[in-house]
């Protein structure tokens, strides 16, 4: 199976979270017209046009779920002159609203796709039509159009868009596109950008409306009508202590509770702007609120159907819905896919890559953040204390002072000297700017001032407070003294050394 890729997450004024899943009987109708598929309702035509327009949708499109959490296929009820409707199909069904009372359905078979125009007002099919294409709903509308992807039978392999006229069901135009993002599994649309490779490793973009407050305690819920079923929720709960732990910053904690803020939905309804190839997407509203849509094993898609591994136990060809529980959290915080800003990351640098590994590929089963994310979230919400390293994937400079208790002494008095590290002022920085570095190894260099002898070392010591390390020392003579911070093996620190201070010593 082709990687996956994940949404960006999405900033809106509201949430409408996904359809209820059904999958008993639904109350309040007064009778049941049909329990079948579109053909059972009768043609627009030979109503005449005396029928009242009094229809209605009482029951949106919705997946039908097993016990187990399975697409089984897909429910619709339409309401017209105090009869329900209701529409099924097999789990590789789909609809499009067109105009104000337009409902397309589709299903796929082995023998292509077959459409139909549902007029919800009246109850009745405007048209039908079958092809021999593997046909999937476009997200992105034309105004006044229906348009469909038209995807290889066998492989899923992505060849065109095909465009209908919405009133007749006649084809307007097939256009033949390149393979880009639209052949692999997704969790939103990405623009098919020319991605240049990372080369070194940067910091993973972020969204422009910012971070929460520091450490926000962020609590979500399952949705109602769309909880996970047993096997997806300790997973569910997991990516979101993986989230709360792994930042290695004062990014929120994600706390379930049955009373939460927020909702986790477990849904084959996800927002339309999550894109046709979407296993997983997330949206938030600064600073009040946010939600995550999970996509039902078993939903059919254009690059495959869809297979959680905590469901089957398989070690490859599925998708660990823990790690996609942290990459949705991850845009939560604010992070954003590296493909939005032009540049690719490994697999072992971010779990926010725009493509997604099923298992058994590098990073399938990732279940911390990585070390450009938390660079990221460091610079979003500041380090938890100022012992912390700052992540191998940032490149931060830092300023390193020296002054002494006293720069005048008489031979065999003690003179303290203290240095001050702390990271550059820079507004680029963000939260990390100025901050004081507690508990670094910094180097003392001396010699005999006026000389060109070399300098010699010893390390000060470090008083975990507001970056700063002393030594004492007797020197014999006047001496120039500085400190030298050398760049750290394991910390996105720069090297940086203070000023020359002298000491005078008399007699």
């Amino acid at each position: 199976m082709r990687g996956l890729h994940h949404v960006r997450t999405r900033h809106v004024t509201s949430i409408m979270l996904g359809s209820a899943l059904l999958v008993g009987a639904l109350p309040g109708a007064s009778a049941v017209a049909a329990t079948d598929d579109a053909a059972a309702l009768p043609e627009c035509q030979s109503l005449g046009r005396t029928v009242a327009r009094d229809g209605e949708v009482v029951s949106p499109w919705s997946a039908v779920l097993d016990e187990d959490g399975v697409v089984t296929g897909y429910r619709l009820t339409l309401r017209h002159e105090g009869t329900d409707h209701r529409l099924e199909t097999g789990p590789r069904g789909f609809s499009m609203e067109s105009g104000a009372r337009g409902l397309l359905i589709g299903e796929r078979s082995a023998s292509g796709t077959r459409l139909d125009m549902i007029d919800t007002r009246r109850a009745c099919r405007s048209w039908t039509r079958q092809l021999k294409r593997q046909l999937y709903p476009q997200q992105d509308a034309i105004a006044g159009k229906l348009r469909l992807t038209i995807h290889d039978r066998d492989s899923r392999r992505y060849e065109g868009t095909h465009i209908l006229d919405p009133e007749s069901g006649a084809p307007q135009a097939t256009v033949d596109e390149p393979c880009l993002d639209a052949c692999v599994a997704s969790d939103g649309a990405l623009t098919p950008a020319a991605l240049q490779p990372a080369g070194a490793a940067r910091p993973t973009p972020n969204f422009a409306a910012g971070a929460w407050p520091k450490d926000k305690r962020l609590t979500f819920r399952w949705e109602g009508g769309a909880t996970p079923p047993s096997w997806a929720k300790p997973p569910l709960k997991s990516g979101a202590t993986d989230a709360s732990n792994s930042s290695v910053a004062r990014s929120p904690d994600f706390v379930y509770s049955a009373s939460g803020a927020n909702a986790v939905a477990y849904t084959g309804s996800l927002p339309g702007f999550c894109g046709i190839n979407a296993i997983a997407c997330a949206a938030r509203s600064m600073p009040s609120y946010w939600g995550v849509w999970i996509r039902p094993h078993g939903t059919d898609l254009p690059w495959g159907t869809l297979r959680w591994c905590q469901k089957t136990g398989a070690s490859s060809g599925c998708f660990d819905v823990r790690r996609v529980m942290l990459h949705e959290l991850g845009h939560v915080t604010g992070l954003n896919h590296p493909s939005a800003s032009g540049f690719t990351l490994s697999s072992g640098d971010s779990v926010m890559q725009g493509i997604t590994p099923a298992r058994p590929a590098a990073g399938a089963s990732r279940h911390t953040f990585g070390r450009c994310d938390v660079a990221t979230l460091q610079e979003l919400y500041d380090t938890p204390d100022n012992k912390t390293g700052i992540s191998t994937c940032n490149d931060v400079a830092t300023s390193l002072t020296l002054a002494a208790d006293r720069y005048s002494m008489r031979r065999g008095q003690a003179v303290t000297l203290t240095a001050t590290l702390k990271v550059a002022t820079n507004s680029a920085y963000r939260q990390l700017s100025a901050n004081p570095l507690n508990g670094r190894a910094l180097q003392l260099k001396y010699r005999r001032a006026g000389s060109n002898t070399a300098w010699k070392a010893t390390w000060m010591r470090p008083l975990y407070k507001q970056g700063r390390y002393e030594v004492t020392l007797r020197p014999g003579a006047t001496w120039e003294f500085k400190a030298v911070f050398p760049k750290p093996g394991n910390e996105g620190l720069r090297y940086s050394r203070s000023s020359v201070t002298k000491v005078r010593v008399t007699r």
